[in-house]
């Protein structure tokens, strides 16, 4: 069992979309192979007590996975309690199926490459965690059929949160994927500042620019990343397109009409949020550069995980009793919010495939207590584990509502599959690049340029 230790992760290198590493893969070719860092053992940690809140229906037991080994490569989980509760499940999982179990967990950012690489070489772990929607899509031809493992999860658990477990798990209909879980992507506030000044909680974008602008003339401005280094830009952005009934995909995954007023519309309404309710310091954040504005008292509000909250506990337990927690904004077309995915890829040349299915099966008879070993960070995609009150969130009144997350969150590639058109997109930065255009030179010229740019992607995936 083993893990990477001692590096630390930021939420940028933890949620990793480097989709380019899956694309030069699925075109044919791949990067050098990258092997993972040294690993250091981890030691047995005590298992968490039972979840809170109902108990879903155990999976049965796999009877033997057959000896033999199981390689898993995993990423480093940004709560490492979790990482603890999985590797000590592993070892005993092993010891008692008399399966030699290891994980190796890397940094998230640097699994793609990884990925790549070892599906090249046609050998290495026989278990992927994928972090990306679009990896069951990219690697489907070297994905065994997961079928009977999840449709036996999904019956003895109360079905799958749809369409987000289907987008990332199925490809053409088939299970090629195993979905473990998604991360949240709901909004942080200063609860106090809002109540000072008569504002209530944003539900809508419309509704943020009223508050926002108010709180900017306070000197308390919106935080909401406008460029190519944050994740967060990428996630907030799609997010409002899509609230907007704007998306560059169609349901079957081809490409829309993007060059459109309903676009324009939308862009215009971005860059009314800039001008009126934020600073120049969003044009070069990264990931951190919400997290720290909030953190230092200074920003209103942000889009972020609740990793930012914990951060804020940590740190300044003060300022944290301040924070609020509320949904993703809303448009007149919907609530949705781009979320984060991790999702199981049974590789084709594993020699291990009995022993990796049960591996599978019974994870998920522990599945409460690894959700509770997140912190609430990990977002169960099958029914059962979303009982209310769910473990961790469904305790603490202000997290209360993340509990109904699943019925917003959504795959890049929305209304439609994460295509690995819809991938190269996302990796190559072109939403939160066209609100930044239009910052600057104006929204028309801004969508057209966009528009260009994603009908070209397209096309070479055959996709236009």
């Amino acid at each position: 069992m083993s893990r990477q230790n001692g590096r630390p992760w930021g939420r940028r290198r933890f949620i990793g979309l480097s989709a380019a590493a899956l694309l030069v893969t699925a075109c044919g070719g791949a990067p050098s192979p990258t092997a993972a860092p040294a690993a250091k053992p981890v030691g047995a940690a005590p298992a968490p007590t039972a979840a809170a809140g109902a108990t879903p229906a155990a999976a049965k037991p796999a009877t033997s996975a057959g000896g033999g080994s199981l390689k898993v490569l995993a990423r480093s989980h940004f709560v490492p309690a979790f990482d603890a509760w999985w590797d000590k499940w592993a070892a005993d999982w092993g010891a008692t199926k008399k399966v030699e179990v290891t994980i190796d967990h890397i940094l998230a950012g640097e699994l793609p490459a990884k990925w790549a690489a070892e599906v090249a070489a046609n050998a290495g772990h026989d278990l992927f965690g994928f972090t990306q929607g679009g990896a069951v899509n990219v690697y489907n031809k070297q994905l065994v059929d997961l079928g009977e493992v999840a449709d036996a999860l999904g019956k003895q658990h109360g079905g799958w949160v749809e369409p987000l477990a289907g987008q990332i798990g199925k490809f053409a209909g088939v299970w090629r994927g195993v979905p473990d879980y998604f991360v949240e992507f709901s909004c942080e506030y200063r609860k106090d500042l809002f109540e000072q000044n008569n504002l209530k909680v944003v539900d809508s974008w419309e509704e943020l620019l009223k508050a926002g602008a108010v709180l900017k003339q306070k000197g308390f401005p919106v935080g909401i990343a406008i460029n190519q280094k944050s994740n967060d830009s990428n996630n907030t952005w799609h997010s409002m397109l899509w609230s907007y009934g704007v998306s560059y995909a169609k349901e079957d995954g081809k490409m829309a009409s993007f060059n459109s007023q309903e676009t324009k519309d939308a862009v215009k309404l971005a860059v009314d949020l800039y001008q009126k309710t934020m600073t120049d310091e969003v044009l070069s954040w990264d990931d951190t550069g919400n997290n720290q504005g909030l953190l230092s008292g200074r920003i209103s509000w942000i889009q972020n995980p609740i990793s930012s909250l914990r951060t804020i506990e940590k740190e300044k337990p003060d300022l944290a009793k301040n924070i609020g927690i509320s949904n993703a904004p809303a448009g007149p077309r919907g609530r949705y919010a781009s979320v984060s995915v991790a999702v199981f890829g049974l590789m084709s040349f594993s020699p291990s495939v009995n022993q990796a299915k049960a591996f599978l099966t019974d994870y998920y008879a522990a599945y409460a207590d690894g959700v509770k070993a997140s912190e609430g960070y990990n977002q169960p995609l099958l029914k059962d584990f979303r009982k209310k009150p769910m473990p961790i969130i469904g305790t603490d009144p202000r997290l209360e509502i993340l509990q109904d997350f699943d019925q917003v969150a959504r795959a890049i590639g929305h209304p439609g599959p994460p295509t690995p058109a819809a991938a190269e997109v996302e990796s190559n930065w072109l939403i939160p690049l066209m609100i930044g255009r239009a910052v600057q030179s104006g929204v028309d010229d801004a969508v057209a340029q966009a528009a260009q740019r994603i009908e070209q992607i397209y096309k070479k995936h055959n996709l236009a």
